[in-house]
């Protein structure tokens, strides 16, 4: 089976060695477990290329690629109790890697650069001439992390690979080669939520719904909005999926459009992690303080 090759883990941090370098292992299974977890095999991800957060494709994660050997099923993974990987079985032969031996661990998608020419010309001319899946391009991941969260990693195009053999032979896909310090997982049962009453308009890409809608509670990063006349059930969506919240809070007249991405929905509410903000045109991710603020507006609507 043909090898392929890309960053190793921990190489910027390859001078601590002894005690240190045993820390280091016991992190990076910590954080591979999670990235299993949250970014398992047969999973339908969203992703966006070169932090451009407006443009949203589907994928998902056909396979991962440890020392260069495909991994198909999440069952090829042994684990101990506490659920973290001790070894993984790859090929047709099971060619048996433990995690003493694993040097680089990386995630196959689909190539899915057709999905450029189903965008707009705005958003396809953000893309420029490169093609997002150029090897060195950031590709970033987002999953619904099992009904709890969104979970996002970072990844580096490693390379584009013509599948040799295996379950996806002649088929072309994208090797991937997750930043771990990257990862990060929200988990919504931890966030203490405040009850409010705020109008917005929620809007869907692609001019695919824009109605108004009610927030009808908030906590550090997230929103719960509902279709603001009764009876009007949510728009289809599913999770991972870009929404815009647009909102202009009174009398303090500051208007906002908020990006955010899509936990959970039900036929009336809908839950969403807010991503940031546009501000004259440039997008820019929530600061604490922006954050503080917006919730403070929206505490106030009205008064």
């Amino acid at each position: 089976m043909k090898t392929f090759f890309g960053k190793t883990f921990g190489a910027s941090r390859a001078k601590n060695q002894s005690s240190g370098n045993a820390a280091l292992i016991r992190l990076d299974l910590d954080r591979i477990k999670t990235l299993i977890d949250f970014f398992p095999i047969g999973k339908k991800l969203r992703y966006y290329p070169e932090f451009k957060q407006e443009i949203v494709f589907d994928t998902l994660v056909v396979a991962y690629c440890v020392n260069g050997n495909f991994v198909y099923s999440g069952e090829a993974i042994d684990r101990d109790p506490e659920g973290k990987p001790t070894l993984f079985r790859s090929g047709e032969n099971e060619v048996r890697t433990p995690v003493s031996a694993l040097r680089l661990f990386q995630i196959l998608v689909p190539d899915t650069s057709d999905l450029e020419m189903k965008l707009d010309y705005h958003r396809r001319a953000l893309i420029g001439r490169g093609k997002q899946f150029n090897p060195g391009n950031c590709i970033s991941l987002i999953s619904n992390a099992g009904g709890k969260g969104v979970s996002t990693v970072d990844t580096e195009v490693a390379q584009q690979v013509e599948m040799p053999d295996g379950p996806y032979a002649r088929s072309t896909m994208i090797l991937l080669t997750p930043d771990l310090t990257t990862l990060s997982v929200t988990d919504q049962r931890r966030r203490s939520r405040t009850k409010i009453s705020a109008p917005v308009t929620l809007s869907l890409p692609d001019d695919k719904f824009s109605g108004p809608c009610t927030i009808v509670d908030i906590s550090e990063g997230e929103v719960r909005i509902r279709a603001r006349e009764r009876g009007t059930t949510m728009p289809a969506m599913q999770a991972g999926d870009i929404v815009f919240i647009e909102t202009e809070l009174g009398a303090a007249e500051r208007r906002y459009l908020i990006r955010g991405t899509v936990i959970r929905r039900s036929t009336e509410t809908c839950v969403i992690h807010l991503d940031g903000q546009f501000n004259e045109g440039r997008f820019s991710n929530f600061s604490p303080l922006d954050l503080l603020e917006l919730k403070s507006g929206l505490l106030n609507f009205g008064k």
